[in-house]
């Protein structure tokens, strides 16, 4: 260039700078040449209090893009090109005075928005028209996608919906091209959540569905319950009495049933209806439980399932918790990172042992508030603990031999123990007392579980009997049964399963107590634990293997070894967040704990000198408690900021010690940090 000419090009960015509306235009040559007509500067599409949009971005990138193709120094960018009259990227002006204005000048080399291929390669890869839009309205694709936009466009239109986002649902409709619900699948929800029924039926037609052929049964009486029960709230006794006769007794021989339905038109008030038909009404969910029933018959295609964003967001978080290694934390991170527990999350360095039992600590369980753990010994005693500061607040005394099981309450507020002095005994943890004492087995008692309610409880025995109590003493149910090593109860009280004293499980009906089916296992089964959502169970053999069961397929689906077991009765758990986790003790005294979905061994914890008798894991508390043959109790925190946490005062922590046993008779805790034969093996 020469000096003249770069001279010229500095002049003219600095009036542009400076809001001139005419510049001088020139060409690039290495002679000085006359000046060309001047032109109009074209105008952009907003006005002075423009804020950035995705014309903006595009822009910028197709700059970008420009000043990276750039073969001389002298050339001028994509955006002063704009600025000098050029039309925009698709080829048209910016205003109508731009259009009225004189022709460009010839092209002389530089770039100016169009004539380079770099400009077309950006253009074509970052800028899509919305259809049906303006040719002045642009959008910037940021990337590929796997997936049909349709498909996630209207995935967001269903969220805005739902949330109530109106207009930026039809904002996103008209920009998009595209609409959530075509017209008659529109139309149908719409009659249903009108209550236009005589409507519904031509609309399944129109969407491709020929009712009540194609229909579950089930869906269509639904769908003619809610209109039967529509017609009563408003008082249309015989239109309702037309639906019962004609309708719904065409698609149930239940006489039951329909005669449950015909009582309802006897209720004298709306108020007495929706309480004897359990419904809550036109104006309640009603209208949108039968929408979803009905919903399942037509094509995701055309109407998208309810809910479906959420649904996935849901998938992909249950995803990342399966794939969570040491999964104890809860996934409470929100959408924009993947949960994943750190590697140092479970266990922590700290370990603390309770002392306070004279002999062999052969229970431990957590309050379901997490608030307190209660401990069962050879020593004939229970004793409760705080886990705000670990002191003892209870001691209770009355068993004539050891204590082999506790079960709390629902509430948190009894517990029941049971022995082997055949008895077991309702204890009031609020105030220290014993408020019964239940004899019915007549030998060991060795299992007992809540029902649910905080009135009654099972227990079970080596005497062949399963007994249902409540409170008050006095048995409900009593059913014979074999020798039992282990119950447990699912937390619906649906299902009870029991360990014998050879090698099965046996499954029952808790609602009826009919036996439903049995697992083998090779093997004397020692004992189990049934997971939160009734679906695995883990068993406790004596050869020193852990089984999980698949409860819905009645298959075995993992193993879990490596831990010592044979003459001892070692209580395993489900521990973790979603009960992720599988943990026992071992007669090594350690404390192994597995991956549940790929039983991989996370950790070898080292805190007790003999055998570990059961272990148990509380989510409130966010940790892990073992009790063992040496006389403690170990708290295993699982992650840092669990409500478990080390007292304050350091005067009451020593270390336990056999010798010492005598010098710890009173009710005063004993907190002690790590023994000295404490180790963790993270694998």
């Amino acid at each position: 260039f020469t000096g003249a000419t770069l001279g010229g090009i500095i002049k003219k960015v600095l009036k542009i700078l400076g809001g001139s509306q005419t510049t001088p235009k020139r060409t690039r040559s290495t002679e000085a040449e006359p000046e060309k007509p001047r032109y109009p500067k074209r105008h952009r599409l907003e006005d002075a209090a423009h804020v950035s949009t995705p014309n903006d971005l595009a822009e910028s990138s197709v700059n970008q893009a420009m000043t990276n193709s750039r073969g001389s120094a002298g050339q001028l960018t994509a955006a002063d090109a704009r600025n000098e009259g050029s039309p925009d990227l698709n080829g048209n002006g910016s205003t109508a005075d731009a259009r009225d204005s004189q022709s460009p000048p010839p092209d002389t080399g530089a770039t100016n928005g169009r004539d380079t291929a770099a400009l077309a390669d950006t253009s074509e890869t970052l800028l899509k028209r919305y259809p049906g839009q303006e040719q002045e309205t642009q959008r910037i694709c940021l990337r590929d996608s796997q997936f049909e936009e349709e498909q996630v466009v209207r995935l967001l239109l269903q969220e805005l919906h739902d949330r109530g986002f109106t207009d930026t649902f039809n904002q996103l409709q008209r920009e998009s091209g595209f609409t959530l619900e075509n017209e008659p699948v529109s139309q149908f929800r719409n009659s249903v959540l009108a209550g236009e029924w005589s409507k519904v039926k031509d609309s399944l037609s129109t969407i491709g569905i020929q009712t009540p052929d194609n229909l579950n049964v089930s869906d269509t009486h639904l769908a003619n319950r809610q209109q039967f029960l529509e017609l009563l709230e408003a008082r249309q006794l015989k239109q309702a009495l037309l639906v019962l006769q004609n309708e719904l007794s065409t698609l149930t021989n239940d006489i039951q049933q329909l005669h449950r339905l015909s009582g309802l038109l006897m209720c004298p008030s709306v108020e007495d209806l929706r309480t004897a038909a359990d419904w809550d009404g036109s104006s309640g969910r009603s209208r949108f439980v039968v929408l979803e029933s009905l919903q399942t018959y037509i094509s995701p295609g055309s109407m998208v399932p309810v809910h479906r964003m959420e649904t996935l967001f849901g998938q992909a978080l249950a995803y990342q918790c399966d794939a969570c290694k040491y999964h104890v934390r809860p996934a409470n991170q929100g959408l924009y990172i993947d949960h994943m527990c750190p590697t140092s999350v479970f266990p922590q360095e700290l370990q603390f042992s309770l002392k306070g039992h004279q002999d062999e600590v052969w229970y431990v369980a957590f309050s379901p508030d997490g608030r307190y753990l209660a401990s069962g010994s050879r020593d004939k005693t229970c004793i409760i603990w705080s886990m705000s500061d670990f002191s003892i607040v209870h001691r209770f005394n009355g068993h004539q031999n050891e204590v082999a099981y506790i079960a709390w309450s629902p509430n948190s507020k009894y517990i029941v123990s049971a022995s082997s002095d055949r008895t077991l005994r309702l204890w009031d943890v609020e105030d220290g007392t014993q408020m019964q004492v239940f004899s019915g087995h007549e030998e060991t008692v060795t299992s007992c579980k809540w029902l649910g309610t905080n009135d009654r409880f099972i227990s079970g025995g080596l005497d062949h009997r399963i007994i249902i109590w409540d409170i008050n003493g006095t048995i409900v149910k009593q059913i014979s049964s074999p020798r039992v090593h282990d119950l447990a109860v699912s937390s619906d009280c649906s299902l009870l399963l029991v360990a014998d004293e050879k090698t099965d499980i046996h499954a029952y009906d808790l609602t009826t107590l009919t036996f439903m089916y049995s697992l083998n296992e090779p093997v004397e089964v020692m004992s189990m634990a049934l997971s939160a959502d009734a679906r695995y169970c883990i068993t406790g053999l004596r050869n020193g293997e852990l089984h999980m069961w698949d409860l819905d397929t009645r298959t075995l689906v993992r193993d879990f070894s490596g831990h010592t077991q044979g003459q001892y009765v070692i209580r395993c758990t489900f521990a973790g967040q979603d009960d992720r986790l599988v943990a026992t003790g071992s007669e090594d005294g350690l404390l192994f704990v597995w991956n549940r979905n790929t039983g991989q061994l996370l950790a070898r914890l080292r805190g007790h000198t003999k055998t570990i008798n059961v272990c148990t894991w509380s989510d409130k508390a966010a940790a892990l408690a073992t009790s063992s043959d040496d006389k403690t109790i170990c708290i295993w925190p699982a992650y840092r900021g669990a409500p478990s946490h080390r007292p304050d005062s350091t005067d009451d922590l020593s270390t336990s010690d056999d010798d010492d046993d005598e010098s710890h008779a009173d009710d005063k805790s004993m907190v002690s940090g790590a023994h000295s034969t404490t180790s963790i093996d993270m694998f």
